[in-house]
């Protein structure tokens, strides 16, 4: 009963200090980090940016307080996210800092060896690169997916109570702030988290995945998170299918082509929730099978989606 009063006090205390850092600073944020409207956005009009900042500095206050180091680890993106707000870093430098940040925890990770990620280094070091590919392509996933409004922080904070829910991972603080946050950017979004608060989350949530004791919790939680890397994943591949440069800005994402052809933010965010929500009770009370179907019904609701709802893929 004192852990969960804990808890709720952490989720509380958390929730209020975000709330307070995007109400009192979002003025700033607009003069400093204005999101102006581009070929890539949904909104119209300047917005301000790197609002995560308010659920980032919560996190590292609670993550100290915890003796949690995880979160501090994806410092790096966090600022490097900041930095692209307000001046556009080239590609190359994000990646090369995406992979640094992410042998960073690894390296950090490595040091138990009970962790999943240890033994399968030590069977062989050519899993490392591997792994951190895979860490790049989940944080570009996150951070890709941050489009409309609520989208990423509904997901994440149904994703990080699952999480929690099944094994301790501290995350009630950030949960907490991610709900101080979203009341600002839920449509009609006042604030964007920006590619500050995105990287971080999708930083943060790699080094949990790298943090399992076996494979089998690293493919549930990729099949937790599923519908947010196979929509950017999925986008990438079709863009390669038909000539495209992948790496030009573009709104192809099957949740920006149904937001395109006519679905609100609200309803396209909480498709995306309630997809996750679904999944996550697959996560924490069925079997790996069982999991693995719930996943391929998700995949044929955005299949269906994709042919009746959203805009032609052009």
């Amino acid at each position: 009963m004192l852990i969960n009063l804990l808890d709720f006090l952490k989720f509380i205390f958390a929730a209020i200090i975000s709330y307070t850092i995007l109400k009192k600073y979002i003025p700033l944020l607009k003069k400093f980090f204005p999101a102006n409207p581009n070929q890539r956005s949904l909104h119209k009009y300047i917005k301000p940016s790197s609002g995560g900042i308010s659920f980032i500095v919560t996190c590292y206050f609670f993550a100290i307080f915890q003796g949690f180091l995880l979160p501090i680890l994806s410092l790096p993106m966090a600022l490097v996210g900041m930095i692209d707000d307000r001046f556009n870093l080239s590609r190359i430098i994000r990646y090369t800092l995406q992979i640094i940040t992410v042998l960073s925890f690894s390296l950090f990770l490595m040091q138990n060896p009970n962790l999943f990620i240890s033994k399968l280094i030590d069977s062989n070091f050519a899993y490392f690169i591997i792994l951190l590919f895979i860490g790049s392509v989940i944080i570009n996933s996150i951070n890709f997916m941050d489009g409309i409004d609520g989208l990423v922080a509904g997901c994440v904070i149904i994703i990080f109570t699952t999480l929690n829910l099944n094994t301790n991972y501290f995350l009630t603080p950030i949960i907490g702030a991610l709900f101080g946050f979203i009341i600002f950017n839920w449509y009609p979004s006042k604030v964007f988290m920006g590619d500050s608060g995105s990287l971080f989350l999708g930083s943060f949530l790699t080094s949990l995945i790298f943090s399992s004791n076996n494979l089998i919790e690293i493919i549930k939680i990729l099949f937790l998170i599923s519908p947010l890397l196979l929509d950017s994943l999925s986008c990438i591949f079709k863009r390669l299918l038909i000539g495209q440069n992948i790496f030009k800005s573009h709104k192809l994402h099957l949740y920006q082509r149904l937001v395109s052809n006519g679905l609100s933010h609200s309803k396209v965010s909480l498709l995306y929730i309630l997809s996750i929500f679904f999944l996550s009770i697959f996560y924490l009370f069925f079997d790996i099978v069982s999991f693995a179907i719930a996943v391929s019904v998700i995949i044929s609701l955005g299949v269906y989606l994709d042919k009746n709802y959203a805009a032609k893929f052009n």
